[in-house]
């Protein structure tokens, strides 16, 4: 009697190293020491303790990735990383973005990227700016059945399943993944020599292949 198992509608996440991460730690790291003191406070609405981030610094997000300055070369290696994902030509958007820094147990709560259903960000990224697997703690996204399966005998009734999966990304990592895809950092340990540093950003992909995003939904 033959068996099968056939996993169906699977979620991808995609995972690379940028070019250059020495050259964006160059760029990066005197930003950040310099806004030193005024992106501690998270903001509104983040279930987190005292993770310092840039989130609602529009001013400063918008230099990580200027096009009038050197930071330009930032956005150069994100795109040409995201290139080597696609199988086709593509334009995109780079919009939202921001640093997070976690040095003493700092946590950030599940989330998604999503956006709103007038302007839908289709990826999020996360590039592992600064970081260590043997003290930091990972990127961990949450199954987006996880409440529907919990109510069925998939979970119990096969091995090896878990609701959630942990990144295994090295320095100088970028990640990208649907926007909808649930994802959070616990606590980690004290690092105050070596932060734990994120520059994470979402995408709008504008024309893909032949084919034009349109402004509007239908």
């Amino acid at each position: 009697m033959s068996r099968y198992r056939i996993p169906l509608f699977p979620v991808s996440i995609f995972q690379s190293s940028v070019g250059d991460n020495s050259r964006i730690q160059e760029l990066v790291y005197p930003m950040i020491k310099k806004s030193s003191g005024k992106h501690d406070n998270p903001p509104d609405g983040w279930l987190t303790n005292k993770l310092i981030t840039s989130f609602e610094d529009d001013e400063f997000n918008e230099s990580i990735i200027s096009e009038d300055g050197p930071n330009n070369e930032i956005k150069d290696q994100y795109i040409k990383v995201m290139g080597a994902f696609f199988n086709t030509s593509f334009e995109c958007e780079i919009k939202d973005i921001w640093y997070n820094y976690y040095i003493d147990q700092e946590y950030q709560e599940s989330h998604t990227h999503f956006g709103s259903y007038n302007d839908p960000n289709h990826y999020a990224c996360v590039h592992f700016l600064s970081y260590n697997s043997e003290i930091h703690s990972p990127l961990t996204f949450d199954d987006p059945l996880k409440l529907v399966r919990s109510g069925s005998h998939e979970i119990t009734g096969f091995s090896g399943y878990s609701d959630k999966f942990h990144v295994n990304a090295k320095e100088g990592d970028l990640v990208m993944f649907p926007s909808y895809l649930e994802h959070e950092v616990k606590a980690g340990l004290p690092t105050p020599e070596y932060p734990r540093i994120t520059i994470s950003f979402n995408v709008k992909i504008t024309k893909f292949g032949d084919e034009i995003e349109e402004n509007e939904p239908s």
